[in-house]
């Protein structure tokens, strides 16, 4: 009998070196073997099977095998406990992670409202939806069907992780594609229906699918231009137009309802160079819009008058009738240019006409600048003379030095500048520069008076609009600081020209006396010295002073 009982003991405790003993906490693997009501029992290699509560094992067969922990606890049956949730937990973090890291999509489904957002649920595991980041607008609710997110915030922190989702960027992704699609299918000139989501001033906003946006235009709703998008369309309205420009590039679409109609400009039987009859339908800073057999033209202000067009406000009212030129008609484009001053001659060219170049006119001095000044010829006719027009002397820096004592001038006409008369007060005469330099050279002693004194020196008027100027060191052979020590305005001098270069002529005073005491010495050897005979030591003081004179 104890042979029996040792053989049996032996038996068990070989039977349960092969046993492994799990641990709490410890991953099993195993084979379903029994699904009993909301219990499942499982082979995991022990003596008997393990439970697992059968919500665990939803979707899954006797035969298949399983992956679980260990809970270190029995039911009330007295069998071990294992379950699947801290694997499923496991692999659903590391599931939530892998998408964090790639911006991967992963599916939610909404909890509850939290603070400022919504609790949702990834699998068994919640999260945080901000509602800034829910793409949900103003009033809209939340879909009640699972919906996709991406993880922007991946934390863990102990048991309770810390995870954010956004459905915002899914949504314009969403919206994107769908926004490719619809453009995919648009082509200009075809013909959709949008809704009408915005009226504007300018115009109104369209939606195709409440999708795509476009634009319609106030000056491509019609072609009667007395019609208005804000008198005859409200938010809602569903209407056809064509689709006149689009830009895949930029998503950007402008709609025509007006190319849905007939185009009258092609009916439009005036051409360039016409002369029409049009009404004033409005005038702005640019100039005046026309109606022309009832089409829309522009006058652009410049064409409104020869000689005042800026006045144009002031000559032209809504309503008014005119009679214009048409400049410009592109009637692919709908565009008409039209002038009014295109109609009547120029006043300048009837002016030429009757004044030509060279014909002398008198005028009123209207407004004087530094360099050039304004001269009223009457009947709106202007006429601009500049400085170098006015006078021969160069260093006349202001035209009001030419112009000062009258106001009422004879002019000599030189032809057009723009729209004004080019004039000339220097033509009366012959260039006094050229006949004085004619006449004059380097080394000539001429006389003027003095005009003009400055630190470095004195201007003299040699001639009628020609200067010289005396360097304040050819004033005299005595140092002086500055020119008034020796001149005063209005002296007459003499002077020596001791350089011309261009228009500037230099004078010296110096060297004229200079001159003058070498001559005086030259006349005291000459009467002084016998024929023949040595004036001795005298002679060779005079001599010496003689070749002073000379250097």
């Amino acid at each position: 009998m104890e042979n029996y009982q040792s053989e049996f003991e032996r038996l068990l405790q070989e039977e349960s070196a092969n046993i492994h003993f799990y641990h709490k906490g410890e991953k099993v693997k195993g084979k379903i073997v029994k699904i009993q009501g909301d219990t499942a029992f499982v082979d995991v290699g022990q003596k008997t099977e393990v439970a697992i509560d059968a919500k665990e094992i939803e979707g899954l067969k006797e035969g298949d095998e399983i992956e679980a922990v260990y809970l270190g606890k029995k039911n009330k049956e007295g069998y071990d406990l294992i379950s699947r949730k801290p694997i499923v937990y496991q692999q659903n973090m590391e599931k939530i992670e892998e998408a964090f890291k790639n911006k991967e999509k992963l599916k939610a489904k909404l909890i509850k409202k939290a603070n400022k957002g919504f609790l949702v649920s990834l699998g068994e595991i919640k999260a945080y939806l901000p509602y800034s980041e829910s793409g949900l607008k103003k009033g809209e609710e939340f879909p009640p069907a699972e919906f996709d997110v991406y993880v922007i915030r991946f934390e863990k922190k102990g048991k309770y992780p810390n995870i954010v989702v956004s459905r915002k960027d899914i949504l314009k992704e969403e919206e994107e594609k769908k926004k490719e699609e619809i453009f995919s299918l648009l082509e200009e000139g075809k013909t959709v229906k949008g809704k009408v989501v915005k009226i504007l001033d300018n115009g109104a906003v369209l939606s195709l699918e409440n999708t795509v946006f476009g634009f319609l235009p106030q000056s491509l709703y019609s072609w009667d231009k007395s019609r208005k998008i804000k008198d005859e369309l409200t938010v809602g309205d569903e209407i056809e137009v064509a689709v006149k420009n689009l830009d895949r590039e930029n998503k950007k679409i402008v709609f025509s309802k007006r190319d849905l109609e007939p185009d009258i400009w092609k009916e439009f039987n005036k051409e360039v160079g016409d002369t029409v009859d049009a009404v004033v339908k409005e005038i702005n800073d640019y100039g005046i819009i026309v109606r022309v057999d009832g089409l829309e033209g522009f006058i652009y202000k410049m064409e409104t008058d020869h000689l005042r067009p800026l006045e144009y406000k002031k000559r032209f009212k809504p309503g008014q009738k005119v009679t214009a030129k048409i400049i410009e008609l592109d009637r692919d484009k709908r565009r008409m240019k039209l002038s009014i001053k295109a109609t009547t001659p120029h006043p300048v060219d009837k002016f030429l006409e009757e004044n030509p170049e060279g014909s002398v006119v008198e005028g009123k001095i209207k407004e004087i600048k530094t360099k050039m000044a304004v001269i009223d010829l009457g009947n709106d006719i202007e006429g601009v003379l500049y400085l170098k027009d006015a006078t021969w002397n160069p260093k006349v820096r202001n035209i009001s030095n030419v112009l000062k004592g009258r106001s009422v001038k004879q002019f000599k006409v030189l032809g057009r500048e723009g729209n004004r008369i080019k004039l000339g007060l220097k033509q009366f005469k012959d260039n006094p520069w050229e006949t004085f330099l004619s006449t004059h050279k380097e080394g000539d002693t001429v006389k003027g008076k003095v005009i003009k004194l400055i630190d470095r020196g004195a201007f003299v008027e040699l001639a009628d609009e020609v200067e010289g100027f005396i360097p304040v060191n050819q004033i005299t052979k005595e140092k002086i600081e500055i020119p008034s020590d020796k001149l005063s305005l209005g002296q007459e001098i003499t002077a020596k020209i001791i350089k011309i270069k261009g228009k500037d002529i230099i004078l010296s005073i110096k060297a004229l006396e200079k001159e003058r005491e070498k001559n005086e010495l030259r006349d005291v050897l000459e009467k002084v010295k016998p024929k023949g005979e040595s004036l001795g030591t005298l002679g060779e003081i005079l001599k010496e002073k003689l070749k002073e004179f000379e250097k």
